[in-house]
């Protein structure tokens, strides 16, 4: 029995030195990152997202240094001030009414033609115009009037309307505005203004005031809204002020979420480029003489004039999906010349839509030897 049992020990040996099959695994395992997003609401405030950004990654670094490269976090917190401070905030003067003559002076860079109406994306593309993002200073906030357009919406000759507009790094943007009526419904119709007594019920006020408001469609949670309001400093100084507000998939609070990365053992603010096509980008989709590889001269003509893609007409000024997909490319060349091949940087590229009403929509690409490509989901 003795004598078997080292036979059969012998031949267990001979049969794991001879072949281990798990040999070549164990070879090729190499080092690999994670899916994996933690959340975290941060205790401490930041006067700025600059602030923000620097703060938390050495508190990431310091808390959460065994998190495995790859890890995501979104880190909430809340800001010293919620206000925005615009560069002239003076209500006198910030105000600025479309003449007759700007919509036939500014049409080449406009596209509204002989038309004296503007879109929500031509009246920015009016303000580029008339304040050119490369000489006016960022956060110049204009109350601009001017006649509305919306097809099947509006008569033909517009409705007049005053609505904001913030010059923000990617362009001129509009902003929400508090309403006439929305000062009523709180008792402040006199003056259409809130005063040092509402200041501390801002949040509470804008908050109700978003969630009410029909045009404010399927809000997602990070989204971030600037809201303008008329702030009654005396009976005879007068400011329009601007408040910051996140929502967190049910309420606008007065906190915002940023992401991180934990790349190459180190946490990193998310290296997300984010990037919102102005009028130029439109413009630049059909320009005369450019072999364009998508999309029809029909369809690229009405992006150009009315600086939005049309998703919903059927009489060929329509864009589908893989004809927006391409011209976000082309418009990420255009833009990004020297970006260099990086999957772990993801480019996300906001565009004006129209399927009725007008949104904004988000597609994210990277840049791989092959120019820009949607990544690929596992």
């Amino acid at each position: 029995m003795k004598k078997n049992l080292l036979y059969l020990l012998a031949l267990v040996t001979i049969a794991f030195a001879s072949c281990d099959p798990l040999k070549d695994t164990y070879n090729d395992i190499k080092p690999t990152t994670v899916d994996r997003t933690i959340v975290i609401n941060a205790a401490k405030t930041y006067e700025t997202t600059a602030l923000a950004n620097a703060g938390i990654v050495e508190q990431l670094n310091k808390d959460y240094p065994q998190m495995p490269d790859g890890t995501k976090a979104n880190v909430t917190y809340g800001f010293k001030s919620n206000t925005v401070k615009p560069v002239d905030s003076v209500y006198a003067n910030i105000q600025y009414t479309v003449t007759t003559n700007d919509y036939t002076d500014a049409a080449a860079a406009v596209g509204n033609g002989t038309f004296k109406t503007y879109s929500v994306a031509q009246a920015a593309a009016f303000l580029e115009w008339k304040y050119p993002q490369a000489t006016t200073p960022l956060n110049k906030l204009v109350l601009l009037t001017y006649q509305f357009f919306q097809s099947n919406a509006t008569p033909s000759a517009g409705v007049t309307v005053t609505e904001a507009f913030l010059l923000q790094s990617s362009g001129w943007q509009k902003i929400y505005l508090i309403s006439p009526a929305q000062y009523t419904a709180l008792g402040r119709g006199i003056n259409n203004g809130f005063t040092s007594a509402d200041v501390s019920s801002l949040p509470v006020y804008f908050n109700n005031f978003l969630k009410a408001d029909p045009l404010v469609i399927s809000p997602k949670a990070g989204d971030v809204k600037y809201i303008t309001y008329k702030y009654m400093q005396s009976a005879t100084i007068m400011h329009q002020k601007i408040y910051l507000l996140t929502y967190d998939g049910a309420n606008w609070t007065a906190t915002t979420t940023l992401s991180f990365l934990k790349q190459k053992g180190k946490w990193i603010p998310d290296p997300t480029i984010y990037y919102t096509m102005i009028a130029a980008d439109y413009l630049n989709l059909n320009l005369t003489g450019v072999n364009y590889t998508f999309g029809t001269a029909t369809n690229r003509g009405n992006v150009a004039n009315f600086k939005s893609f049309n998703i919903s007409a059927t009489n060929g000024t329509q864009w589908t999906t893989a004809e927006i997909k391409e011209a976000l490319k082309y418009t990420l060349n255009l833009r990004f010349p020297n970006a260099t091949a990086n999957p772990e940087l993801p480019y996300k590229i906001t565009y004006y839509a129209y399927s009725g009403t007008y949104a904004y929509v988000t597609v994210t690409f990277i840049k791989t030897a092959n120019g820009f490509e949607e990544p690929v989901t596992p």
